[in-house]
C-alpha cells in the first residue's frame, strides 16, 4: 500500500508539470524601444516677424525718414551636420517701403529690401528638447529705391552690399522632426552715407521647420 501510494503521488505531480507546462502562455514580448531622431539630416522651414530697415539711420539735412519698421518673412534650407552644427541658407524679404521726405514733399520711397545668406549654426543643448544658438556667416543684401533724390539722383536705383549677417536665438522641439524657432538676424549693408548708402537691417522671427532624418 505504501509504494501505492508513493507511485501514485510521483504520477500526480508529473502529471501536473506537465499541465503547467503546456497551460501557461508564454512570456510577451518586449516592446521595441522608439527610434530617435537623427542628429543629421536636412531640414527646410519659414519664419517671420519684425523687420526694421533702418533707414532713420541716414543722416541728411533737411529731409525726413518714414516708418522703416514692418513684416518681414524668411524662408530657409539646412543641414544638421551632427548635435552641434548646422549650415543654412536663407531669402529674407521685407515687406516695408520706408519713405524719404523732403519738408513735407515725398521724394522717394524704399520700394524693395531682401536679402540671401549663407550662414553656420553653431547650437547648445541646454535640455533634451531646448537648444541656445548663434548663427554667423555671410548676406548679399538688396535695395531698390525709386527715386534717389536724396543723393542728387532722378531715376530708380539699386543698392547691393555683400556683407556679414550674424544672429542668435532658441529652438523648442515639439517632436523629434518639427522644431519651432524664436531668433533675430542682422543683415549688414553699406554704413558710408553716400550714394551707395544702405543700412542695415534686423530680423526678429518666429518660425517652425521640418526636419528628414539621412
Amino acid at each position: 500500500m505504501k509504494k501505492l501510494l508513493v507511485v501514485s503521488a510521483i504520477a500526480a505531480l508529473s502529471l501536473t508539470s506537465v499541465a503547467f507546462a503546456g497551460g501557461l502562455p508564454e512570456e510577451m514580448p518586449a516592446a521595441p524601444a522608439a527610434v530617435a531622431s537623427s542628429d543629421t539630416g536636412a531640414y527646410f522651414g519659414i519664419s517671420g516677424g519684425l523687420g526694421l530697415t533702418n533707414w532713420k539711420t541716414l543722416n541728411v539735412a533737411g529731409s525726413s525718414i518714414g516708418s522703416d519698421n514692418g513684416v518681414v518673412g524668411r524662408a530657409f534650407l539646412g543641414y544638421d551636420m551632427n548635435r552641434y552644427f548646422a549650415v543654412e541658407a536663407g531669402y529674407t524679404y521685407f515687406f516695408n517701403q520706408a519713405k524719404f521726405n523732403e519738408g513735407a514733399v515725398q521724394t522717394n520711397k524704399a520700394k524693395l529690401t531682401h536679402d540671401v545668406d549663407l550662414m553656420l549654426k553653431g547650437k547648445l543643448p541646454v535640455v533634451e528638447n531646448f537648444d541656445l544658438f548663434a548663427k554667423v556667416g555671410v548676406n548679399y543684401l538688396m535695395t531698390k529705391l525709386d527715386k534717389d533724390k536724396l543723393f542728387g539722383n532722378t531715376t530708380e536705383t539699386n543698392r547691393k552690399a555683400f556683407n556679414v549677417g550674424y544672429g542668435a536665438g532658441a529652438d523648442y522641439y515639439i517632436t523629434p522632426n518639427v522644431i519651432a524657432s524664436v531668433e533675430w538676424l542682422r543683415f549688414n549693408g553699406n554704413a558710408k552715407q553716400d550714394n551707395k548708402y544702405q543700412p542695415n537691417t534686423d530680423a526678429f522671427m518666429v518660425g517652425l521647420r521640418y526636419k528628414f532624418d539621412l
